[in-house]
């Protein structure tokens, strides 16, 4: 699979111009989401292996996403208040060197709280990172969503070699060996953040009126044709037409916020549990290794081919389509786990489940958040989805796992799934949002 990803990549059509720092960029990529594939798959069977239960692991990986409501915002006002003093790629960088130092301390930690403190503080600085780097990324891409799909492949890549090879390598070595090897990922991404460059701020989206050279032939014209630019949007915001513009673009922001908060709490049982839960079903370290890696390649076909949809559906219609194919998913892995056949199936609809809708969040974001507002939006789109639903997803999953068991944990986030297609149906608005082109 690791080397299926690999033609995909090297086959995309060549550009006659990349970004300076692409390839930079797509090591940081790699790199970032190999970490997350030592952490979600295997964290939790680390943490099992050190004799936690069920119920103490969902808490420990829920209080790891819930630091990540806050940290990204706190950070993305700490880049804003300080950027006179430190330039927000150093803070970047700074972020990266206190993520690895406060790793070290798992080496020390025997209880729970021990373990709780340090996902805290560990999480604290990892979460903050890509709001960063996305940031930096398309402000040096310009918002060019076909170059962000082709990056976050090498993404995928890397997560991909790392999941294949741990889980065959966790066949024969033991899993308490994963906290090295996060380590060295981690040391890697310190390292590449040494050799990016700063990238020029976006204008922000709403683009000023062009005003014919001609028309400008004084300091006195260029003041008048301003203020009568200035009341004309005065007026062009007080009419009917644009204050429902406005209201509908206000429902749209909650519906999207909302969304990304349930999508996440149905993933909650997937990060923490999947591996745990094929398990039940004896499948191999190699096989569940190997089935994580099919889900990131099934999103490695889409981010290649991820024009097809933005150019034949709206933003809104690909948004509920991807819910639904959610549901079917979570479904499929609540009852259908030992078929492997369906659970292939199942697994390929990652493309969907994260992929895709992460695509479409990033083109919001872009439109919600405007210019300089850019990384709050990441940050709140980071916080309230991966934080705040990624906790709650876990704890959810932990407490009902022990409970009513795996079936009932996976059918319920599959129910979710669909609540948020309702909310993006109704919520997200037909006519503001142009497709994309």
């Amino acid at each position: 699979m690791g080397l299926a990803s690999l033609y995909l990549l090297f086959y995309l059509p060549k550009r006659k111009t990349m970004p300076v720092p692409y390839w930079r960029l797509s090591g940081f990529y790699g790199l970032y989401f190999a970490l997350i594939g030592c952490i979600v798959p295997f964290w939790g069977i680390y943490l099992q292996h050190r004799s936690f239960s069920a119920a103490d692991i969902g808490l420990l990986l829920a209080l790891f996403s819930a630091v990540r409501i806050v940290a990204p915002n706190i950070w993305a006002s700490l880049s804003y208040s300080i950027e006179h003093i430190i330039a927000p790629i150093q803070l970047m960088r700074l972020g990266g060197v206190l993520m690895t130092l406060s790793f070290v301390a798992f080496y020390w930690a025997t209880e729970f709280w021990h373990y709780a403190v340090i996902m805290l503080i560990y999480g604290f600085f990892w979460s903050a990172i890509l709001p960063q780097y996305e940031t930096l990324t398309l402000n040096h891409i310009k918002d060019n969503v076909s170059i962000y799909s082709n990056m976050l492949l090498w993404g995928s890549t890397g997560f991909i070699i790392v999941v294949t090879v741990l889980g065959w390598a966790f066949d024969y070595i033991s899993i308490e060996n994963l906290p090295a090897i996060m380590l060295g990922i981690m040391a890697l991404i310190v390292l590449n953040s040494l050799v990016l460059i700063p990238a020029p701020d976006l204008k922000t989206a709403s683009a000023p009126e062009i005003v014919n050279d001609q028309a400008i032939e004084s300091g006195q014209e260029v003041e008048s044709h301003q203020d009568a630019k200035n009341e004309t949007a005065i007026a062009q915001r007080n009419t009917p037409e644009q204050q429902d513009k406005n209201r509908r673009l206000k429902i749209g922001l909650y519906s999207f916020l909302i969304i990304n908060v349930l999508l996440q709490i149905t993933h909650g049982p997937y990060y923490v549990f999947f591996t745990m839960h094929l398990q039940q079903f004896d499948y191999s370290n190699s096989m569940i290794g190997l089935l994580w890696s099919l889900g990131v390649l099934a999103e490695i076909v889409l981010f290649w081919k991820i024009s097809f949809f933005m150019r034949r559906w709206s933003w809104r219609e690909l948004v509920i389509l991807s819910l639904l194919l959610t549901a079917v998913r979570w479904a499929i892995t609540a009852y259908f786990a030992s078929n492997l056949t369906l659970l292939i199936f199942a697994q390929c609809l990652h493309a969907f489940s994260f992929a895709l809708l992460h695509v479409v969040s990033i083109s919001y974001i872009g439109l919600f958040f405007p210019g300089k507002q850019r990384l709050k939006g990441q940050a709140l789109y980071s916080g309230l989805g991966f934080g705040l639903g990624g906790a709650l997803g876990a704890y959810l999953a932990g407490v009902t796992w022990a409970i009513q068991g795996s079936q009932f944990v996976f059918i319920s986030a599959a129910a979710i799934a669909l609540i948020a297609a309702v909310i993006a149906f109704y919520g997200l608005p037909k006519k503001i949002f142009e497709r994309s082109r």
